[in-house]
């Protein structure tokens, strides 16, 4: 195990104390939960198997069957075109 040791004002702690203690928890307790929080909402999200094949099904649903997709000049294009209008592309 190891420690952090990091300098907050007064007032900051009193607020992290106070709602710590609302909650239940030491001021420890809270603050690590409170980084563990931060670092999950900033990693990106994993997905389930079912989630893939849900985005997947839902994917297939907008082309008809046998529809082909579009070649990468033709994707490009579109990109451009939507996105950067403004650009001219060879």
């Amino acid at each position: 195990m190891s420690r952090i040791h990091f300098v907050v004002k007064e007032t900051a702690k009193a607020r992290y104390q106070a709602q710590a203690e609302r909650e239940g928890k030491s001021l420890g307790r809270w603050m690590r939960e409170a980084a563990e929080a931060k670092l999950a909402s900033a990693r990106p999200r994993l997905f389930t198997v079912e989630e893939l094949r849900e985005f997947a099904a839902r994917c297939d649903a907008r082309h008809p069957p046998g529809a082909r997709e579009p070649d990468w000049p033709e994707v490009k294009r579109m990109l451009v075109e939507t996105r950067y209008p403004d650009l001219e592309v060879d």
